[in-house]
């Protein structure tokens, strides 16, 4: 004769099957996972300060982003990372925000490029009315070669 199985133990071995199994699952995955630090932004930097967004890359592998403070006036700026040898990576400044008037200030949001390379954004802050902008960064024009 067959005895009756305890629900109470049932539910508690499956219990701690579930939890034995996300543990072993969570702790596989965080150990594959290693972090690296490709760059530092410095306290109340001319080449930035508190990036808020998104980064994207470009074709030849380097990043860009904005910074929400930093730069020229503490309202923002526009960088690229460049990754060189040994795994360490440039910082280039781009473009830094002003407060004159017309220029946006504050970006908080990422950057796209168009096909001809050109960066857009969005400022929160800035421009004529101060209530932000849109934006366009084109690359400089590489001197003509005459012949």
């Amino acid at each position: 004769m067959r005895r009756p199985r305890n629900p109470k133990l049932s539910l508690a071995l499956s219990a701690a099957v579930i939890l034995l199994l996300t543990i072993f699952s969570t702790t596989t995955r965080a150990a594959a996972q290693t972090e690296k630090v490709l760059h530092t932004f410095g306290f109340e930097s001319k080449s930035g300060t508190d990036p808020e967004s998104n980064l994207i890359f470009d074709s030849a592998g380097n990043l860009y982003g904005t910074t929400t403070y930093g730069g020229t006036d503490n309202v923002g700026t526009v960088f690229e990372l460049t990754p060189k040898p040994g795994g360490v990576w440039t910082e280039v400044l781009l473009h830094s925000f002003a407060k004159n008037g017309t220029d946006g200030q504050n970006p908080q949001a990422g950057l796209i490029f168009d096909s001809a390379g050109n960066l857009y954004g969005t400022t929160n802050a800035g421009g004529i009315d101060s209530n932000g902008t849109v934006f366009e960064l084109s690359p400089p024009v590489p001197p003509s070669t005459l012949d």
